[in-house]
Formats: C-alpha cells, structure tokens, sequence
C-alpha cells in the first residue's frame, strides 16, 4: 500500500509539474534552451565522429586484418615530424628481401615506390588527370591487398622483370581518363610516358564523409618500371601479409630484421613504423577519444548554463508559489513532499530539454545524411544515454537548492506572504 501511494505521490508530482510547465511555456523554453545545446552538441558530434570511424574501419578491414604496413614514417601523425623521423634512412629493397627470407610467418609481401608526379599529368586525347599518383608495385600486390579487377587483368612477373610499360587504373582515374569505358588495350601519357592500360580495379569502399578512397586514384605500374623511369625513387613502403593466426609473431620477426639491418641500438627505439588494421584503427580511435574529450567539456558548460537557468526559474517559482506552499503544508503535506515535487519539477523540465535535443539532433543527422549519403552518421547508444542521463542529472542538481527552500518554508509565513 505504501508503494503504492508513493506512485501516486510522484505521478501527481510530474503531472503538477507538467502543468506549471505548461504554464509558463515560454520561460521554460529559454530555461532548458541550454540543456537543449548540450544535447544537441553530444548527440551530433558524436553520431558524425562514430560515422567516421566506420569509415575508417571499413577502408582498413578491406586491405585484409592479417596485413602488415612497414614505413619509416608514422603512418598517423598529428603535427610536425621530428627532428629524429626526418634523418630516418628510407626503406631498401634489400631490407625488404630480408624480411622475406629471414621471417618465417610472412605468408607474402610486396615492395611499393611512389613516383615524384606532383607537377606532372596524365592524359588520353582530351581527358586529364593532374598529379597522377603512379605506385611501383609487384604483381603479387593484387594479392596482399586484396584489390578486384573490373576489366582486364594484372601485370605478369615477366613483365616487372622487363619493365613493361603497362599500367592498371584504380577505379576513379579509370572514369576520369575513360568515361565512355574501354580503357584496356588504350595507351595513355602519364608524366610524358606513354603506358598500355591492361586492366582496371573495382572502386574501394568510400572515405569518411563520402570523399575518395586514395586506392581509386592510383596508376598501379611495374615496380622496376617505376625504378626505370624514376631512378632516384627508394622510399619504399612494405605490404605483408602474415600467415594465418601468426600476425604477433610476424611483426616480432620483422622488427628484429629490421632493427639489425638499420643498426638500432637494443636500447633505442625503432628508426622505422610497423602498423596494423588494429593500430591504425587505435590510432584513430585516439585521435576520436581526444575529439569526443574536448565535445563533452562544451556540453558540460551547455548543461552548467541551462542548470544555472533552471535553479534561477525555480526558485522564481518558489516565491510565486509561497502561498500555495503554505496551504498545502497546511492540510498535511509534508517536507519531503514539498521536496520531491520540486525536484521532480526541475528533472522534468531538463528532461523536456534533454528530450527536444535528441529530437532536433535526429533531424538535423537525417538532414547531414541526405545532403553526405557516403557519411555513415549514426548515433551510439551510450550518447543518447549520457545526453538523456546529464539532462536529467541537471535538474537534480540545480533543482535541489530551490527544492530545499521550499520544502523548509515555514507554513505560517507562507500563508501570510502577498
């Protein structure tokens, strides 16, 4: 029966508070208006940054999760390098035969160059592509990272060895140079070479926020062809493929390979980055944590404003409703009653804000989705929750003080009070 007399007590709570609410609709706007920007701010930020890492996540896994990526520069990096990554010595061809040779759970690897054509094009009669990306590879590289051929095929071991002049487009050159289609068996100029186009890639998954996947915009060459028409080019990048169940096992064998062949001392770190699709995920979700970090220090000054807000209108509501507070003291009501409709009062009037925020930032996302239809922006589960539960948490906080005024009115002074 207590129970039961204790729901009735909070449902009259929230209903009498509704109904003050509702009262005074345009002053209650304004109060939750900052509760409401602190909703919007958690929800939308975090729904576009989780759309982004999925995209990230998904152009990673599709290279293949036993892949390992060997350069001497970081492969996420935020600012300038340092003195110490800057004299790094490049990647050589024979520390690559190395890690072949000497590393027992590589399944297969291949060697990548690329060419020095930021000031170059390419070009098919009227069509043009300005600083084409032209990649050195080894035929094996359709392999280790997982590439699908459209039309066509792959160049041959025969013709690296010879260095054919034959080329494979990534999907978005492929449209660029050749939007009628047909480009196998065409010959294009790509920085004044002329190259036979022999096949041509599938498109990769999109970047975040729908933008081109870099893989799409390669002119994928024979790696001693590149080194033919490029002499000077050595700063090699390594794709391995490790064998099944021995990813930890192959990283720990090509790094020691690595750290002798470059002369590392045991006590000095690598001259040289090994990544992963695990850490360079990690990487981003580091770069996300630091985002989502400074995202909830904003909300917080929202929800502070609108608590700030919501103490103010209540207590405002405490003197305008003294009178009533003395005559319900008077019939029998007690402290705590008085307390908790005030507290319920102030949760339900953030809650109402927290409410509104997640409906506009719902509208606004579908808003993002239909203008950027390649941006996955879906919100999380635990942010609808923490902007809910901070809206919420809000009210009890800033509505405890007006709450506690209330309920310690003296019911005789009340009754006297104009």
């Amino acid at each position: 029966m207590s129970v039961r007399r204790s729901l009735l007590s909070v449902w009259e709570s929230m209903r009498l508070a509704v109904e003050t609410l509702v009262a005074n609709r345009f002053r209650s706007f304004l109060t939750v208006l900052g509760i409401l920007i602190g909703v919007l701010l958690v929800v939308t930020v975090a729904s576009v940054l989780n759309g982004f890492r999925q995209s990230v996540v998904d152009q990673v896994e599709q290279f293949g999760t036993n892949n390992i990526y060997v350069h001497r520069f970081p492969f996420v990096n935020i600012g300038r390098r340092s003195r110490e990554m800057r004299l790094r010595k490049p990647i050589t061809l024979d520390d690559v035969w190395a890690v072949r040779d000497y590393c027992p759970s590589v399944e297969m690897l291949t060697p990548m160059l690329e060419a020095p054509t930021f000031l170059s094009r390419a070009s098919y009669r009227g069509e043009e592509v300005d600083t084409p990306q032209v990649r050195g590879v080894f035929p094996n590289d359709v392999e280790v990272a997982n590439r699908v051929l459209k039309e066509g095929r792959f160049f041959t071991e025969q013709e690296n060895r010879h260095r054919a002049p034959v080329v494979v487009l990534g999907h978005s050159v492929d449209e660029a140079l050749f939007p009628q289609g047909g480009a196998v068996g065409k010959q294009i100029l790509v920085d004044g070479h002329a190259l036979t186009v022999i096949g041509t890639l599938e498109k990769r998954k999109e970047g975040p926020f729908g933008s081109e996947n870099e893989d799409d915009a390669l002119f994928l060459i024979p790696y001693h062809t590149l080194r033919k028409f490029y002499p000077t080019a050595d700063d090699h990048f390594l794709a391995v493929r490790s064998r099944s169940g021995q990813l930890e096992q192959a990283i720990d064998e090509i790094t020691q390979v690595l750290r002798r062949r470059r002369r590392v001392r045991w006590n000095e770190p690598n001259n040289f980055e090994i990544a992963t699709a695990d850490s360079l995920i990690q990487s981003f979700d580091d770069i996300v944590f630091a985002v989502l970090a400074v995202m909830f220090l904003l909300s917080t000054v929202g929800f502070l404003v609108g608590g700030v807000g919501v103490m103010n209108i209540m207590l405002v509501s405490v003197r305008e409703r003294t009178r009533e507070i003395g005559l319900r003291k008077a019939v029998g009501a007690r402290r705590r009653d008085i307390l908790g409709q005030f507290l319920i009062e102030a949760t339900v009037l953030c809650a109402i804000g927290g409410v509104l925020g997640l409906l506009l930032a719902e509208g606004l996302l579908a808003l993002v989705a239909m203008a950027m239809p390649g941006l996955q922006a879906t919100t999380p589960w635990w942010a609808r929750t923490f902007a809910f539960a901070g809206a919420g948490g809000v009210g009890l906080f800033f509505g405890l003080w007006p709450a506690w005024k209330a309920a310690s009115l003296d019911p005789v002074e009340a009754l006297r009070y104009e």
